[in-house]
């Protein structure tokens, strides 16, 4: 941890001791810090390395907070003649707010809250992206600004010509799509790095961090670098494993900035703490700082996708049998492994369908629902609802069930939800 972080924790110790026992509870998760250099080439993450500043008593109790803090209980039981009591407004009902995306193999589509409440459905998609430079579309995701990323693993690998990708559409464009779904991406990056990626997730400060299935790496993208096109750029980090990846897919950083990688080719999901993840450019070889291994009953089995819920628990989806839908707790990302989840959603029959079926990218809505995607025939969308997500010996059976032919899923991979586009 840099002096600065130093010198900001031990004004705050000052001021309150619960800020300390914060402060070592941090510490506890992540280790120290190195110092996030002032010039570079990459500043990453700063923002979960200060973590403990985040807390300023002695800011937040300014004379005017106090005086706004006073004035908003005068006259409750200070004698005057009538008493007040302010009563709290009726809870509004949380509803859902965000729409599933999901790469669909060859293009976009989109789900909207009304398709997403209950029962077993076969719906069209709301709306689609079908751009001619798509090759396999395997991921998507949402920068700070609204913007959809698409993560496109091309045709190469499989022996056709379209090279992988990252594009670019803009908020503007996915207002646009009833109109144009076939737009050009606004930029559109290529790499000769790039073998098949697959997954990509933002860190705060809005570098890209993406995992590349074929070339066993992770690489690292600055807001810079994902401002304008590119066909043959260099990716600013590079990340090797040692032990080497095995297909690394699902990606994802926990509110302390830790990231987890999951071995796709493999039983396993690293760890790597955020004071040992690269703050320049260069290429590393880094070695996990926590590994966690299948319990021998097939709790990772070829992990897909990777997502963290409000409470801090880890959810990976098994895209090889059991099938399954898998939850770790904080406490066992703690330490290497073999952790026996805390939940598992398996799958049921519904009808002649696996509800859960090579299930690949999962994602959480603004509910704290869970929708999972099949990869596999019957290439359905398996929504849970936050009550089902508990131990279970069977099913849960999801509610909502997307599948059938109008919704035109064929080779769905990653999900994410995101703005609605009307």
């Amino acid at each position: 941890m840099s002096n600065e972080t130093y010198t900001e924790t031990n004004a705050i110790n000052e001021q309150a001791a619960v800020t300390a026992s914060i402060e070592v509870q941090v510490q506890d998760q992540t280790g120290d810090a190195p110092a996030v250099p002032e010039t570079g080439d990459l500043p990453i993450l700063p923002e979960f390395r200060a973590r403990a500043q985040a807390i300023n008593w002695r800011a937040a109790l300014t004379s005017a907070s106090l005086a706004a803090f006073l004035a908003a209980i005068a006259g409750i039981g200070c004698g005057s003649g009538t008493t007040s009591m302010l009563k709290p407004s009726p809870a509004t009902p949380a509803v859902l707010n965000k729409a599933l995306w999901v790469a669909n193999g060859t293009n976009v589509v989109e789900f909207i809250p009304s398709q997403l409440t209950a029962g077993t459905i076969d719906p069209a998609p709301h709306l689609s992206i079908n751009s001619s430079v798509f090759g396999a579309p395997q991921g998507v995701t949402f920068d700070a600004a609204g913007d959809l990323w698409v993560i496109d693993g091309g045709t190469v690998a499989a022996g056709g010509n379209v090279a992988p990708a990252l594009f670019e559409f803009s908020a503007a464009q996915l207002s646009d799509l009833a109109m144009n779904n076939a737009p050009m991406p606004s930029v559109t990056i290529r790499s000769k790095s790039f073998t098949f990626p697959q997954q990509a997730v933002f860190d705060l400060n809005g570098n890209l961090w993406v995992s590349d299935n074929g070339s066993n790496a992770v690489f690292v993208l600055t807001p810079q670098q994902l401002a304008s096109n590119a066909t043959s750029l260099s990716p600013t980090v590079s990340i090797a494993s040692n032990p080497a990846f095995t297909g690394p897919l699902g990606i994802v950083f926990d509110t302390f900035g830790n990231l987890y990688v999951a071995n796709n080719g493999s039983t396993n999901i690293f760890r790597f703490n955020n004071n040992i993840l690269p703050t320049r450019g260069g290429s590393y070889t880094l070695i996990p700082s926590v590994t966690l291994s299948d319990d021998g009953n097939g709790s990772i089995q070829a992990p897909w996708a990777l997502v963290f819920d409000t409470n801090g628990d880890l959810w990976s989806s098994n895209a090889n049998a059991p099938n399954t839908i898998v939850e770790f707790t904080p406490n066992q990302l703690l330490s290497t492994g073999m952790p026996t989840p805390a939940i598992t959603l398996n799958s049921v029959a519904i009808g002649n369908n696996q509800t859960l079926a090579a299930p690949n990218g999962i994602a959480f809505d603004n509910l704290g629902d869970l929708a999972a995607i099949s990869s596999a025939s019957p290439f359905g969308v398996a929504g849970f609802q936050k009550a089902q997500l508990i131990p279970t010996k069977t099913g849960p059976t999801p509610n909502p069930f997307l599948v059938g032919a109008t919704t035109t899923l064929n080779a769905p991979a990653g999900c994410n939800f995101g703005p609605v586009v009307n």
